[in-house]
């Protein structure tokens, strides 16, 4: 059964940025882009990078692993370079000023 844990504040994560968060027992990569907030695995299916400590491009909409490169599409998870390879992709709600992610 799916779980949503609150992991932010509204206000906690700068426009264009990825930071790494717990939601409950897992660590998320939580990305606000374009004013959208998303969250994906945190881990790089290349080689098991942190997702969360890489470069988000609002205006191409990827996610790039900061170990090797690899991207990933913002609104599906998939990589670019491997569309058979893609992120877990997380459902995020703003409920008043939390982030919430359900797992």
């Amino acid at each position: 059964m799916p779980e949503t844990y609150t992991v932010g504040r509204v206000g906690d994560l700068a426009e264009g940025r990825a930071k790494v968060v717990r939601a409950g027992p897992t660590q998320v990569a939580l990305v606000l882009a374009g004013g959208v907030y998303r969250a994906f695995s945190n881990v790089c299916r290349h080689r098991g990078g942190p997702i969360g400590e890489g470069e988000v491009e609002p205006a191409e909409g990827t996610l790039t692993c900061p170990w090797h490169g690899w991207q990933y599409d913002l609104s599906t998870g998939k990589a670019l370079l491997n569309p058979l390879a893609r992120l877990d992709v997380f459902k995020v709600e703003v409920v008043g000023e939390e982030i919430r992610v359900t797992i």
